[in-house]
């Protein structure tokens, strides 16, 4: 008998498989886990037997996480029947290995199956349970479509829950290609090797039977390995294709436990809504990361965002590729520059408020140049003040010292371009970045724009926009990171995107900052 068709055996293995089941795995892949080769199937604490994973079948490991009380429930009421049998002088009969053993244990092994099956549909369906509130807005195409004609050549970013362990981001762009040509890419191995050069391997596993002997597109365990920077990140994942793309499930290494959903939607103007929904853990990748999230726990979905849009705009680059010639966008021969302060306004991001999305979801919009490099990023988050109490407030220094880093800020002497105008004087404690500046300010609307110090030319926004009681905060940043230290420069130098996916996290985690700092005074 399989795990398949044994439903309390199936309920064992979910929970120590952790997350990744309810959380994670399709219904396709759920009844392919029961016989795909162990090396699919590995797991913490399971140890091989005959070809195959044999999962510890005690109470559930600690890192079933959140569904611990219902692989634990399972588990007593093994036990307590174990137990009364044993009192009673009965033979005793396992249930635990043994569900459809009797009568008793049939019923059993149903109640266990519905009750395992109803924790599953919380988690997996829209609008259901504790699952709804994580559900972010803007869910349909349609919707997704009218947003970014509202940004007007921007790409969307949509953060659920900046609270939430791990991460959660819908990502949409537009992209001037078929929509069978994008669905095609998003099974093809090679388009994305082509997409992110920094991917070292990213092959079909040798030993995983269940992948067609196309080589290129099919469902099975892809063993992948990407070059960053002072370290590589490795692992496997799970490609699966889907009616309109595929999901990436990382099984293994780095980013585990995780889900990558790509679809590919038609337009009526004849392109593309190219989605991405993702969750993964970015909190445990390396030492790094962990030092990050520990020092601020709004790192990890700073990271997330960071990764994911380079991923987006990735993909969408390779997809509108002519030809074999790179795409000049994709590795732009043309230096950052910053905006002009007038192209800081938040009102196209603002008209979004009214989409159904409330707090804590952010709205992010990452506008790009025409030659590829950053233009601007824009962070929008609902605040509990009035807008007039709040436009208070972001005038004084003390307000913007709850940014993560900000460590002093005072201000500055009046010399040079401070002569004439307010400027602020900011000290900085981050790991692996230095941001030390001197802003000048102006105010109605609030501007900052860096005029000595390691980012100079940096540029920084926040429009304030009433939405009924509450208000509408846009933040617009252009941090200029690839003047601020080895790390961030040396990373945009390997992958050109960081510019804008480092931008998109260090803007998300400003704008929650912010807001919080905002919130606290109203209370």
């Amino acid at each position: 008998m399989t795990t398949a068709d044994d439903p309390a055996r199936w309920l064992r293995r979910a929970c120590a498989s952790g997350p990744q089941v309810h959380q994670y795995i399709p219904g396709r892949f759920s009844a392919l886990l029961a016989s795909c080769p162990a090396k699919a199937r590995r797991s913490r604490g399971g140890r091989r037997r005959g070809g195959q994973v044999r999962v510890p079948e005690g109470p559930c490991r600690p890192d079933a996480k959140g569904h611990r009380d219902l692989c634990c429930a399972e588990h007593s009421e093994s036990r307590r029947i174990v137990i009364q049998e044993r009192s009673k002088g009965k033979p005793l009969i396992d249930r635990r290995t043994s569900p459809l053993e009797g009568r008793r244990g049939l019923v059993l092994a149903a109640t266990r199956a519905a009750f395992f099956l109803a924790a599953l549909f919380c988690v997996l369906l829209p609008g259901s349970g504790a699952a709804a509130e994580s559900q972010p807005s803007l869910a349909t195409p349609d919707e997704l479509t009218a947003a970014l004609d509202t940004l007007e050549g921007a790409d969307l970013v949509v953060l659920a829950d900046p609270g939430r362990h791990p991460a959660r981001l819908r990502l949409a762009t537009r992209v001037a290609a078929s929509v069978d040509h994008v669905r095609a890419m998003l099974v093809d191995l090679a388009a994305y090797r082509s997409a992110l050069p920094a991917l070292r391997r990213l092959e079909f596993e040798a030993a995983d039977s269940h992948r067609a002997t196309t080589g290129r597109t099919a469902e099975g365990m892809v063993v992948w390995e990407l070059e960053v920077p002072l370290w590589n990140l490795e692992g496997k994942l799970w490609l699966q294709p889907t009616a309109t793309g595929a999901n990436l499930i990382v099984m293994e290494g780095d980013f585990s436990p995780g889900l990558v959903r790509l679809s590919a939607t038609p337009e009526p103007a004849g392109t593309t809504l190219l989605l991405i929904d993702a969750s993964a853990n970015l909190r445990d990748v390396n030492w790094i990361t962990r030092r990050m999230v520990k020092r601020n726990p709004l790192a990890e979905p700073g990271l997330a965002a960071a990764s994911f849009y380079v991923m987006l705009r990735a993909l969408r680059l390779q997809a509108e590729r002519v030809g074999d010639a790179q795409d000049g966008r994709r590795r732009p021969a043309t230096a950052p520059s910053p905006p002009k302060l007038s192209e800081l306004d938040g009102g196209r991001l603002s008209r979004l408020a009214s989409a159904g999305f409330q707090v804590p979801a952010l709205l992010a919009a990452v506008r790009s140049r025409e030659d590829g490099r950053l233009a601007l990023v824009q962070v929008l988050a609902l605040s509990r003040l009035a807008a007039g109490v709040a436009a208070g407030l972001v005038a004084q220094p003390q307000t913007w010292q709850a940014l993560p880093g900000w460590r002093k800020l005072s201000l500055a002497k009046p010399v040079g371009e401070c002569s004439s105008a307010t400027c602020w004087k900011l000290e900085t404690s981050f790991p692996f970045l230095d941001l030390d500046a001197t802003w000048k300010i102006g105010t109605q609307p609030w501007r900052a724009l860096s005029v000595a110090g390691a980012c100079q030319g940096a540029a920084m926004g926040l429009d304030l926009f009433p939405v009924g009681s509450i208000t509408a905060a846009v933040l617009s940043l252009y941090p200029r990171l690839d003047k601020a230290g080895y790390v961030p420069r040396k990373s945009i130098e390997s992958e050109p995107l960081l510019e804008h996916g480092l931008s998109l996290g260090v803007a998300l985690v400003d704008a929650i900052t912010l807001v919080r700092a905002l919130d606290a005074n109203a209370r």
